[in-house]
């Protein structure tokens, strides 16, 4: 969750003064190993993995002698303060059977990242592994110089939130909120997961193995969606029988959500721990991750 810049959207609420935890080299084997019986793509990221370069490294040597690699890496390029850095540590990746990377840039990075740096970082990854291995922001150079100034202007932040809403988790949540309009809660748009537009109230999408867009393993093992549901500890848990028992099933609230979604949820809280129900919302993350900061305290181990 430590993280070289501190972006308004992150989901995660990733940003400097976040505790420098990461995973070991023998824990990142182990969880690697069970990633690759899934049959999915595997990236490491976090926060950001190139700060703790070392340890990257030495877990990617190890996990390469195995021959469970992950398939890419994720970066917000802060990293790449000149060629010879991103050579050299491009050149590493693929020693280490590394495919491709993965590389972010919009006005939030672009806030604490230099373009030239994410420019850089995207020229040579696709000279390097090949275009079609660099997951990137395709805008034209100057669009991505453009982020930078975005960035610095309220109204034109406000523009681009409005034109792309956020998943209000983390630090969306509560930074970027302001920008847009809530409704009554009767009233909450369907929402979409990741990648698939949801078909109900519900957030089934969010959590069935057959659509759910990623697995996270944190470095306290924690296993958990995108938006910051626990549903295991992978010590514990086989990924494989996750996937195979339905992620939705892991515990009440991935039920709840899943099946009945954040009105919901919020309900329970009210009924069960006096939550104070709010009239409107900007969308079903929104009223979610309010009533879950709430209802964190009574389920540290699910939220």
């Amino acid at each position: 969750y430590r993280c070289t810049i501190a972006c308004r959207h992150c989901c995660f609420g990733c940003a400097g003064e976040r505790p420098p935890a990461h995973m070991t080299t023998e824990q990142s084997v182990f969880h690697l190993r069970q990633l690759h019986q899934l049959g999915r793509v595997i990236h490491i990221a976090g926060g950001e993995a190139m700060m703790f370069w070392d340890a990257l490294l030495a877990a990617l040597e190890a996990a390469f002698a195995e021959g469970v690699q992950p398939h890419f890496i994720e970066s917000n390029a802060s990293f790449a303060t000149d060629d010879g850095v991103v050579r050299e540590r491009y050149a590493a990746l693929q020693a280490n059977g590394v495919v491709g990377i993965l590389l972010s840039a919009d006005p939030y990075h672009q806030a604490f990242v230099p373009p030239e740096r994410y420019l850089r970082a995207r020229r040579l990854a696709r000279e390097v592994f090949g275009p079609q291995n660099v997951w990137c922001n395709n805008a034209p150079d100057e669009a991505i110089d453009e982020f930078a100034a975005i960035a610095r202007d309220e109204g034109r932040l406000r523009e681009h939130v409005r034109a792309h809403p956020p998943a209000l988790v983390g630090t969306a949540h509560r930074d970027l909120r302001r920008f847009l309009d809530p409704v009554p809660l009767g009233q909450l748009p369907i929402g979409r997961v990741w990648r698939v537009p949801h078909s109900g109230r519900g957030c089934i999408e969010d959590f069935a193995r057959e659509t759910i867009w990623e697995l996270h393993i944190d470095p306290y093992d924690n296993i958990q969606t995108n938006c910051g549901v626990i549903l295991g500890n992978a010590r514990e848990t086989r990924l494989d029988d996750l996937l195979e028992r339905g992620p939705e099933k892991a515990n009440f609230i991935s039920k709840l959500l899943a099946d009945e979604g954040p009105v919901a949820l919020a309900d329970f809280a009210r009924r069960e721990h006096s939550f104070a129900l709010p009239d409107r919302a900007c969308s079903k993350c929104d009223l979610c991750y309010t009533t879950r900061t709430f209802l964190r305290p009574h389920y540290p181990h699910i939220l």
